[in-house]
């Protein structure tokens, strides 16, 4: 499913072995067809962080459902308890009536009530709880839809990578087949200007207000030619939307100057880059919810914040691409990292 290595060193030797223009057109094709087929992988990752997500938060609902059905079937079983001692009391009474009698019946009449009461209430709570299950199952399921259509995608993608690596084997010749693949194919002829690729590796498996979400300018080095220009997958589009419309609705919630639950006073993201270590710390957004961006370097990355590793994949052209970095940490046991591009962002409302 991941681009193989072995790739960029078979197009560095066909790029030294052709000169023509329709030969360095082809190679142009590859490299631009294994950018696209990485980008697909990155939107892999994403979706199988979503649907790990998913599949925690319905197995957690599985249990506060079970947990309240048994709750109610034991106000049920207490209810009918109630209904019979009231029933014995109203007897008694009416059989020799006395204050002992009346007392008894009374303290039936009250129990009864309060029986019916909690049973009420339960049907309530396994309610609203069923609801809410029934909710993020239609979110489990989707998440299952997108990783299935994510690998159908990368499939095909994969299946065009390795038919334009076969052409341009053919097109080199019997001859040089061998020393192409071992990628130490050296010519005499002028090399063509077109870098290759850098191999990406197989992706694990996973109060601030919200203005501060809304799309930023791109950096001045990035010009806006070269933005608009830049190709951007479908699918991590349809992603950063459905994250920031999450983000916005989870601090839309928060009232007035409360910024919810605030577990941590410092939360710090470590990665290596090509010049050492790099530390920074993410804002604090409210409702146990962490945001930062840093640049970020291309191919497999392991990602530290605080005591857990996340590992991610990134194309090799967003090689020093700042990203934007949020961490949702409702749940201590796994806090969920959401990655994405910066740039993305302009594209969202257009």
């Amino acid at each position: 499913m991941a681009v193989n290595r072995s790739c960029s060193l078979l197009l560095a030797g066909l790029l030294g072995i052709f000169a023509g223009n329709a030969l360095a057109q082809s190679a142009s094709s590859l490299s631009a067809e294994q950018s696209k087929l990485a980008r697909m992988e990155q939107s892999l990752e994403n979706r199988l962080v979503d649907l790990e997500d998913a599949e925690n938060e319905v197995l957690a609902y599985d249990y506060k459902l079970k947990r309240a059905e048994e709750s109610l079937s034991e106000a049920r079983a207490k209810l009918e308890q109630s209904r019979r001692e009231l029933m014995t009391a109203e007897r008694e009474h009416k059989a020799a009536p006395s204050s002992d009698t009346e007392r008894a019946l009374h303290k039936a009449r009250h129990g009864f009530n309060m029986a019916e009461r909690g049973v009420d209430s339960r049907v309530r709570r396994v309610e609203i709880i069923q609801s809410t299950h029934d909710e993020l199952q239609a979110s489990l399921d989707k998440s299952k839809a997108a990783v299935a259509g994510n690998r159908e995608r990368l499939d095909a993608q994969q299946a065009l990578v390795e038919k334009l690596v076969s052409a341009m084997l053919v097109e080199a010749g019997p001859g040089k087949k061998a020393a192409v693949a071992a990628g130490n194919v050296k010519s005499t002829e002028p090399a063509v200007a077109i870098k290759a690729p850098a191999p990406v590796g197989k992706p694990d498996m996973p109060a601030p207000t919200v203005a501060a979400l809304e799309p930023v300018e791109a950096p001045e080095e990035a010009t806006e030619e070269v933005v608009q220009k830049r190709e951007i997958d479908p699918d991590m589009l349809d992603y950063v939307l459905g994250e920031r419309e999450r983000l916005q609705k989870l601090l839309a919630e928060l009232e007035g100057d409360d910024t919810g639950k605030h577990t941590f006073r410092h939360l710090t993201l470590t990665t290596r880059t090509d010049s050492g270590t790099m530390t920074k710390e993410f804002e604090f957004l409210g409702d146990n919810q962490y945001r930062l961006i840093a640049p970020v370097s291309g191919g497999r990355q392991t990602y530290k914040i605080n005591s857990w590793k996340f590992r991610r994949t990134i194309p090799w052209d967003d090689e020093g691409e700042r990203y934007v970095f949020i961490l949702d940490a409702r749940r201590l046991s796994r806090p969920r990292l959401v990655m994405y591009p910066e740039y993305v962002l302009s594209h969202l409302d257009q």
